[in-house]
């Protein structure tokens, strides 16, 4: 069993002290590869490019030693934290986040996304994506390979939306594009990426109401809640 494993955050900002200082100790170290190639990733480390994930938990439970995984954006969100803490694998971790990749996007489109709706857009599941996208008027969709903006227009089939693309946020390639639903499909784009979709019925109040105080859809009216009154004394 691993002696620990840190989760590291990355966003494309320099590295903080407590992750270079996990990561200058780690015997192991997991992620894409442009994570191995941060000059923080000790080169005598043992590296496993991350593709399942399930394979990767099994490695560095097995493995002896420190082990440190990195992940884009907040590792909580979505993220690689929930398979390593999965009973199966029976790995603790400790967490160094960055800013998730969904409010980098809203952040790069200048909008609030506390209304917003956040689903994962798989190939097995993107359907169930885009009818999220069909019934709400803002959405975030963390998309994946063959699971991206010109599939996900594909499939909402002639339903007009806006389109707000971010491409390798945090990165020197990183590009932000809007446009329509209808055009996404002609293009190319590149992984890792987010899209926000805008549009249907109450796109144009979307994030210009009162704040909300609930993460999400609207929710239902709240009704005041008052304990009943003790019964008289006799």
């Amino acid at each position: 069993m691993t002696d620990r494993v840190t989760v590291i955050g990355w966003d494309g900002s320099p590295l903080t002290a407590a992750a270079r200082s996990a990561l200058s100790a780690a015997t192991l170290v997991a992620g894409a590869a442009h994570h191995l190639a941060l000059p923080e990733v000790p080169p005598t480390a043992e590296r496993i490019r991350l593709g399942s994930l399930g394979l990767a938990a099994r490695r560095i439970a097995g493995h002896r030693g420190t082990a440190v995984v990195l992940a884009d954006g907040d590792p909580g969100f979505f993220g690689v934290v929930r398979t390593l803490r999965a009973p199966e694998h029976g790995l603790e971790v400790e967490v160094v986040p960055a800013v998730s990749s969904v409010a980098a996007a809203f952040a790069r489109a200048g909008m609030p996304w506390d209304d917003a709706q956040v689903v994962v857009a798989q190939r097995r599941t993107l359907r169930r994506a885009v009818n999220v996208c069909r019934a709400h008027p803002k959405v975030a969709v963390l998309t994946s390979p063959g699971a991206g903006p010109a599939e996900l227009a594909l499939l909402l089939d002639g339903v007009h939306r806006t389109f707000v693309i971010c491409e390798e946020l945090g990165t020197d390639r990183e590009q932000v594009t809007v446009l329509t639903s209808d055009k996404a499909a002609d293009h190319s784009w590149r992984d890792p990426n987010v899209v926000i979709v805008i549009g249907g019925a109450g796109a144009a109040a979307a994030g210009t109401a009162e704040p909300g105080w609930l993460l999400g859809a609207p929710a239902a009216p709240c009704r005041l809640y008052t304990s009943p009154s003790p019964p008289p004394r006799r």
